[in-house]
Order: C-alpha cells, then sequence, then structure tokens
C-alpha cells in the first residue's frame, strides 16, 4: 500500500465513525450484533489463471478452480434492521500458497427472507495483501490486479472502495446461523467460503 492509498484509509475510518455514530440499533425483535467465522475454500478464476502451473491446489489443468486454505472473521453492528455496519479481517494461503488477506470496513444491505433466512450485500473499502509473488512463483512477471511490473518487496496490496461480498444466511436455531458467503471479485476471481453466525 502506498503513502496515498495509506493516507486515503486514514481519512475514512474517523469519517465512518462520525457517521455511524447517529445511526439507531435495530428494534428489540432484531439483534444488535453479529459475528461470523467462516472458512475460505474455492476459488474460481473466469478467464483461467495467469500461472496455473504455480498452483498447488488446483483442480484441472488451466487453474479455474483452486482451493484455497484460511478464515474469515466479521462483526455486524445493525444500524436499522435492514442495514448493518460491517468490519472484516481475513487470513489464507492463496492460490500459489503464500499468505494473503485482506481488511474490510463498509456498509451492508440486510434482507430477511421469512423467518429462517437472510441475504446480504456488502460494498466499502478493503485493503487486500499478500507476500509477493515475484521470486516465488517461477513464470510470474505481474499480473493484471497488482500490476505489470514486478517489486521486490516483501507484500503486494491494493486499496478499494468499493469491494464487497454476497452473503446467505440459513437460521438453524433462535442465535444460530449457518453462512454461505461469495466475493465476487470479477473478472479476476470468485471466492466462496463457508460458516457459522452468532447474533446477540
Amino acid at each position: 500500500m502506498n503513502t496515498n492509498q495509506f493516507k486515503s484509509l486514514m481519512l475514512f475510518l474517523p469519517l465512518a465513525v462520525l457517521c455511524i455514530k447517529p445511526l439507531h440499533a435495530g428494534s428489540e425483535a432484531t439483534n444488535r450484533f453479529g459475528a461470523n467465522l467462516l472458512f475460505t475454500g474455492l476459488t474460481y478464476h473466469p478467464g483461467g489463471a495467469d500461472h496455473p502451473e504455480d498452483y498447488p491446489r488446483k483442480f484441472d489443468k488451466g487453474g479455474y478452480w483452486v482451493l484455497l486454505l484460511g478464515a474469515e472473521g466479521d462483526f455486524d453492528w445493525y444500524a436499522y434492521r435492514y442495514l448493518l455496519v460491517r468490519g472484516s479481517i481475513a487470513l489464507n494461503r492463496d492460490c500459489a500458497d503464500v499468505w494473503g488477506g485482506f481488511f474490510h470496513l463498509g456498509p451492508h444491505f440486510n434482507l430477511p427472507i421469512g423467518e429462517k433466512f437472510a441475504f446480504r450485500i456488502g460494498i466499502g473499502p478493503t485493503l487486500i495483501w499478500r507476500q509477493n509473488w515475484n521470486g516465488v512463483v517461477s513464470t510470474y512477471h505481474g499480473d493484471r490486479f497488482y500490476g505489470r511490473t514486478p517489486t521486490n518487496d516483501d507484500f503486494q496490496s491494493k486499496f478499494l472502495w468499493y469491494a464487497g461480498n454476497m452473503e446467505f444466511e440459513w437460521k438453524i436455531r433462535p442465535n444460530v446461523s449457518l453462512i454461505f458467503s461469495n466475493i465476487p471479485g470479477w473478472p479476476q476471481t470468485l471466492t466462496s467460503s463457508v460458516g457459522a453466525r452468532y447474533s446477540f
């Protein structure tokens, strides 16, 4: 992350706190908080992988389907029944089996579907990072996402103002749910995760 991206993030965080402070929490019938623990799993590369020969957990020769190993934690505050603010952190072993992850903060829209189901979609500032592929992936000469010019830095990162995810919740107990989540990072990746949610 360069200096300008860091300054933008530092300016955004206090603004986000000021914006959400006046909002009222949900009604008594709505939980005020939620926490997810998800296990990162299957990733799909729509156009095929840039370097499939160096992906140890690929399911096909072109690297279209790759298994990631990692976890994500989310913490939600319900401003209203249909709006929540989410903070997320994730850590995983990526396609090339190096450490990567992201930090996310932003609004998520909550749509209850009957008593047992809900659909959420979120968007907001996200910092994505990974260990540098240069010197790790044998044919790496930059890529579409982190840039075409490789560097010798320990880490690569990219800051996005509008990254997010889609999530489907199935409530199995009053405060416990199963979660399926998808990060639609089109056109580079589509990453799915499964886990559990506790509401309180």
